[in-house]
């Protein structure tokens, strides 16, 4: 190295590792997120009950994944996560708990009770649940929503 600043040589080594460290950093930050994104939300799977499992096999059949998570992540509707139990606020301004009977008249009539932030978009194509269907789809809604 002969001709060269030490200082300024071990300058710009320092330099360069803390670039590539930064780099390195941001990599894999990314890597992370993008992979987050991927399908998987990294959640402990939630153990259903019969009706449950029934129920997750309503929601599959009935395509209601296709607008709502379980994950809390905002899709066309409402997550289910953390909704059984909860206060929903309701695009009219009035507040109404999240029980059964609620979950219950929001599939069944869904125009009847719109949700604060959301447009009034669901099907009105659930009037075929039996009444066994409809408690198996509650009981899912309910055991993934954490309560």
């Amino acid at each position: 190295m002969t001709g060269h600043d030490p200082l300024l040589v071990r300058r710009t080594r320092g330099g360069a590792r803390a670039v590539v460290g930064a780099s390195l950093l941001a990599g894999s930050l990314l890597a992370g997120l993008l992979l987050a994104g991927c399908g998987d939300d990294g959640s402990a799977e939630v153990k259903l009950s019969a009706a449950g499992q029934r129920g997750k096999a309503v929601a599959e059949a009935k395509g209601c994944q296709s607008c709502h998570t379980v994950d809390g992540r905002r899709s066309m509707g409402p997550t289910w996560q953390g909704l059984a139990g909860s206060q929903v606020q309701l695009a009219d301004g009035s507040t109404v708990t999240a029980d059964d009977a609620y979950i219950e008249q929001a599939i069944r009539d869904p125009r009847s009770q719109v949700r604060a932030g959301f447009e009034n978009m669901m099907p009105v194509a659930y009037g075929d649940l039996t009444e066994e269907s409809m408690a198996d789809l509650v009981a899912y809604i309910r055991e993934v929503s954490g309560s």
